[in-house]
């Protein structure tokens, strides 16, 4: 009986989501701003968490300008929110034309030299959207994602982030799946700069004033898999409206030192972090692991 009963709340709970993502753009920006008020001045969600891993990473700001930044985040957040909520029903043509990708022959040049891409993002402004990738290259495009624990909520989610020509595969078969699907021109989408579990850490770097472990998964990927490594910086040019521009890190992955490429992506996402800290995603607990010793 429970499990018919969340079965039935789950999907009731999908038809409401589909009802709002069929609402037009300045409706549900404007409930974009309602829930601003509601989670930053109601329930102050993670306002604590946001502010400290503010204050350490830019201990050269003062109180007031980082709650601005803060402030500022939640708005990022929550429009970010409201897209991702029409990203269910949103149609290609839209797509394009809210998401513009500058420079797709950065992807090209790799695939005419014989080479698929490790594309590597961070959880900055609307990195949901980074699952419309087959929109802008032909080629296959492959994506890891965490699945969660409601199996109909997550058939759903997969669907939806699938019907813009990605396919997805869950965190757990990540090696399995890439290595085993080796042939053929691929693009593989990579956001690394999450905490990872703690008895996961094999790397620390410095980045944004602090001690922080990192994954360095996609690293060893794209030595083993000798794909092209290539950073996407994602800017908001208005509300709603994004540009894409790629740029190559690495051509030849196996000729990097070790931890190089990770050494090389947290430096440039922190270079884009730096310009615009609003955009980025405070809210996790990213340093929440601390070194012993």
């Amino acid at each position: 009986m429970k499990k018919t009963l969340s079965g039935l709340f789950t999907y009731i709970g999908l038809l409401l989501i589909y009802a709002f993502s069929l609402l037009p753009h300045w409706i549900l920006y404007g409930l974009s701003d309602f829930a601003f008020i509601l989670i930053y001045h109601v329930f102050g969600y993670r306002k604590k968490v946001v502010y400290n891993n503010l204050k350490n990473s830019f201990p050269e700001k003062t109180h007031k300008e980082l709650k601005q930044i803060e402030e500022d985040f939640f708005h990022n957040l929550t429009d970010v929110m409201i897209e991702t909520l029409k990203e269910f029903t949103i149609s290609k043509r839209s797509i394009k034309k809210r998401y513009v990708f500058k420079n797709p022959d950065e992807f090209q040049k790799h695939y005419d030299n014989g080479k698929s891409v490790m594309m590597l993002m961070g959880h900055y402004t609307n990195w949901e959207y980074g699952v419309t990738a087959p929109l802008w290259v032909p080629q296959e495009c492959w994506a890891v994602y965490g699945k969660i624990e409601n199996p109909i909520m997550d058939k759903y989610l997969v669907h939806t982030r699938e019907r813009f020509g990605f396919t997805l595969y869950p965190m757990e078969k990540t090696y399995d799946v890439m290595l085993n699907h080796k042939q053929g021109d691929k693009l593989y989408m990579f956001m690394a700069d999450q905490s990872p579990h703690r008895d996961k850490i094999k790397y620390w770097i410095p980045f944004l004033n602090q001690d922080t472990p990192v994954h360095i998964g996609a690293e060893k990927l794209s030595k083993m898999l000798d794909l092209a490594v290539v950073f996407i910086d994602i800017q908001r040019v208005r509300r709603g409206h994004y540009e894409i521009t790629a740029q190559t890190l690495f051509d030849n992955p196996k000729e990097t030192a070790e931890h190089e490429i990770t050494d090389k992506y947290f430096a440039i996402l922190e270079e884009v972090i730096r310009k615009k800290p609003e955009n980025w995603l405070w809210s996790h607990k990213r340093w929440k692991n601390q070194r012993k010793g």
